[in-house]
């Protein structure tokens, strides 16, 4: 039987209150983490933060607090690979983007008199319309975008739109006929309802 060597080890609340040699490694009972000490850190550097490639639990959460660079892959393999849903806050791409299949999640909106567009939510969201509406938005900066399918119910429904909102390629449009759809388009050039560029297409 090899023999069996052991650290010096404590808990938690023991470790803040001790330091070590300069060298010397203990192990933290609470965290299950080794501890490297420098002789003068009370506390030491626990070594935990790591992520781990398998934890057991595929709903664990892992936070990265840094900048993370992935080298590899070439036009055919991915250098990095998501498998499940991905949620990014903010997306910037530096680079020529090259994109074999974009899915972009929809939104449902649920019809009313005033329906509110708000940029702050899904970038793809649809109605159908069982009445006149008025649009708005909401949560937009320089440079969102947002789309909108509509679809309108067996009677012509009246489309009232923000006095700011600048349409381009045709009037905004004072109605929708019965039974016909039509693809609203939003880009915001700044932080105000003049700032919005809207372009409208229905159905022939």
């Amino acid at each position: 039987m090899p023999k069996q060597v052991r650290l010096r080890r404590g808990t938690t609340a023991q470790h803040v209150a001790f330091t070590g040699a300069e060298g010397e490694v203990t192990y933290d009972t609470n965290k299950k983490v080794l501890v490297v000490h420098d002789g003068v850190t009370p506390g030491g550097k626990p070594l935990e933060g790591f992520v781990l490639l398998n934890p057991g639990n595929p709903l664990l959460s892992q936070v990265i607090r840094s900048i993370v660079s992935i080298a590899g892959g070439d036009s055919e393999s991915t250098a990095f690979s998501v498998v499940g849903s991905a949620g990014f806050n903010y997306v910037s791409i530096n680079e020529t983007a090259s994109v074999k299949r974009l899915h972009i999640s929809q939104e449902q909106l649920v019809f009313g008199g005033n329906v509110v567009l708000n940029f702050g939510t899904y970038g793809s969201k649809r109605i159908t319309l069982t009445g006149d509406v008025a649009f708005s938005a909401l949560g937009f900066g320089f440079g969102s975008r947002l789309e909108l399918r509509i679809l309108c119910d067996g009677t012509t429904r009246n489309l009232t739109w923000p006095a700011g909102w600048k349409f381009v390629g045709a009037a905004a449009p004072a109605s929708i006929a019965a039974n016909k759809a039509a693809l609203l388009q939003l880009y915001a050039f700044g932080l105000a309802e003049t700032d919005m560029i809207a372009h409208y297409a229905v159905q022939p």
